[in-house]
C-alpha cells in the first residue's frame, strides 16, 4: 500500500489570508490504479482558530476531527474533484507527465499547478501555502494566445513558445474543450476559442445564448467574443475570481453526490442528476428561494434552445461572504445542439424524468420556491416571452442568421409543447 497526501489550503473570504484548511490522504494498492480509498480531515489548528467556513456543506458538513472518506471518484474527495482538471487538462497532463489514461484523479490534482485552481482551494506538500505557486500568471496579447491554444488542441508544435509554457501552468479550468484565463484588470475572463472539429461556430453560439438569457432577466455569466480574420473565441467572465480574491465554489455535482464524468471506461451514473433534487440541496445549504426560481428558470431556457449538455458540472454554487451564504453561482457553458433537437436534458426536471415536456417540467415545481402551481405557470409564461424578444436580437451578437433562425423556431416549438 501506497500512501499519499496533500494539505488543503484556503484563501479567507474575509480579508483574503490563506490557511491551511486541512489534509487530504490517499492510500492505494500497489500496481492496482484500481483500489484507492481516501479521507479529509480538518487542520486542527482550523478548528482551534474557530474559522466557520466549511468548503463543502454537504459532504463535508462538520467542523470536527472525524476523518471524511471519499465515497466517489475512486478515493478522491468531491470538492478536491472539482479544483481537478477535467478532459482538456487531463489531455494535456497526459502528454506533459507521461500519465496513462488510467492515471488517478489525484495525479491529476497533483500534475496541475495552483495558478488557476476553480474557487479558492489550493494543495501543497507543506502546511504553509506557498505565494509563488498561487499567483495567477498574466496572459499577454490575446491574439496569440487564441491561435496557441488551437495549435495545442491539434497537438502542433508551438509558435509561441513562452505563451505556450505559460498555458501549461492554468489546467486546472473543467471541460473538455481547449481554453484558459486572461486577467484584465481586476477581471478574469476564461478564453474558449473555435476549433477545427467544430462543425458550428461554438463561440458565437455560447456567446448569442448568454445573451439572449441575460435579455430574459436570468443570472448568466458575462461574455464578449474576440474575432479576426482567422480566429474566433467566447471570453466568459469567471465567477470565482475578482482581483487577488477567489471565492468558494462547489460543483452540482458535488452538490448532487454524484460522479461526473465516469472513470474512464465507465458509464455515467446520472440516477442523481436533477433540477429538483440540486433545488432541494440549495435550500438545504441556506440558499435563499430567488435563487431555486432562478434554477428552475434556466432549466426552462435549456428546454427551449435544446442546451443538453447541463450535466450537474455545468452547475454550481458560489459563497457569498457579505451575506454568509452559498448562492447559485452565474450560468455558464450554456450551448444548444444545433445538430438535432434534444427530446431530453442531461438533468431530470422532475423525479426520474429527462423528458422536456408540460408535465415533466412543472411535477416537481413545489421544490423551486414557488408558492403554487399557478405561481410557476405564471413565472414560466412571462419567461418566454422574455426568450422569445431576446431571441429577436441573436444577429446582433454577431451570430449567423441561419443559426439564429433555428434558436427561434425552436424555441417556439418547444415553447407549444411545454406550455
Amino acid at each position: 500500500m501506497t500512501t499519499s497526501s496533500v494539505y488543503v489550503h484556503l484563501q479567507r473570504p474575509d480579508n483574503g489570508e490563506w490557511v491551511t484548511v486541512g489534509r487530504f490522504t490517499l492510500d492505494r494498492l500497489d500496481g492496482n490504479q484500481g483500489l484507492a480509498s481516501g479521507s479529509f480531515r480538518y487542520a486542527p489548528s482550523y478548528l482551534d482558530a474557530g474559522y466557520t467556513w466549511v468548503i463543502d456543506p454537504v459532504n463535508l458538513g462538520s467542523l470536527d476531527k472525524v476523518p471524511y472518506q471519499a465515497t466517489r471518484y475512486n478515493g478522491l474527495t468531491d470538492v478536491l474533484r472539482d479544483i481537478a482538471p477535467d478532459s482538456w487538462g487531463k489531455f494535456l497532463l497526459q502528454k506533459e507527465h507521461n500519465l496513462s489514461n488510467f492515471a488517478h484523479e489525484f495525479d491529476y490534482l497533483q500534475c496541475s499547478g495552483n495558478t488557476d485552481r476553480w474557487g479558492a482551494l489550493v494543495i501543497g506538500l507543506s502546511k504553509k501555502p506557498s505565494s509563488s505557486n498561487i499567483a495567477s500568471p498574466r496572459m499577454p496579447k490575446l491574439p496569440d494566445v487564441i491561435e496557441e491554444l488551437q495549435l495545442m488542441s491539434n497537438q502542433l508544435p508551438a509558435k509561441h513558445v513562452e505563451i505556450r509554457k505559460r498555458l501549461m501552468k492554468t489546467l486546472s479550468s473543467g471541460g473538455a474543450r481547449p481554453k484558459t484565463t486572461v486577467q484584465d484588470g481586476e477581471v478574469f475572463w476564461l478564453v474558449k476559442p473555435t476549433i477545427s472539429s467544430d462543425t458550428s461556430n461554438v463561440a458565437l453560439l455560447e456567446h448569442a445564448c448568454m445573451q439572449m438569457g441575460l435579455r430574459a432577466q436570468l443570472n448568466m455569466a458575462k461574455t464578449y467574443v474576440h474575432k479576426d480574420d482567422t480566429r474566433t473565441a467566447v471570453l466568459v467572465k469567471r465567477f470565482d475570481r475578482f482581483g487577488n480574491q477567489r471565492h468558494m465554489v462547489l460543483s452540482g455535482a458535488s452538490l448532487l453526490q454524484t460522479e461526473y464524468p465516469a472513470n474512464t471506461g465507465q458509464k455515467n451514473d446520472n440516477s442523481r442528476w436533477s433540477y429538483p433534487l440540486l433545488a432541494q440541496t440549495m435550500r438545504a445549504i441556506g440558499a435563499p428561494d430567488k435563487d431555486l426560481i432562478e434554477l428552475f428558470g434556466r432549466m426552462l431556457f435549456n428546454a427551449l434552445i435544446g442546451n443538453d449538455d447541463d450535466h450537474p458540472r455545468n452547475h454550481a454554487v458560489v459563497w457569498n461572504q457579505s451575506e454568509k451564504k452559498w448562492r447559485l453561482s452565474p450560468a455558464f457553458d450554456v450551448v444548444p445542439n444545433m445538430t438535432e433537437t434534444p427530446k431530453t436534458l442531461s438533468m431530470q426536471l422532475s423525479q426520474g424524468r429527462w423528458d422536456i415536456s408540460n408535465a415533466a417540467l412543472f411535477a416537481d415545481w413545489k421544490y423551486f420556491g414557488f408558492s403554487s402551481l399557478a405561481q410557476a405557470y405564471q413565472y414560466a409564461n412571462e419567461l418566454i416571452v422574455k426568450i422569445k424578444t431576446g431571441s429577436l436580437f441573436l444577429e446582433e451578437t454577431g451570430l449567423f442568421s441561419d443559426d439564429a433562425e433555428l434558436i427561434r423556431l425552436r424555441i417556439q416549438d418547444m415553447a407549444q409543447k411545454i406550455i
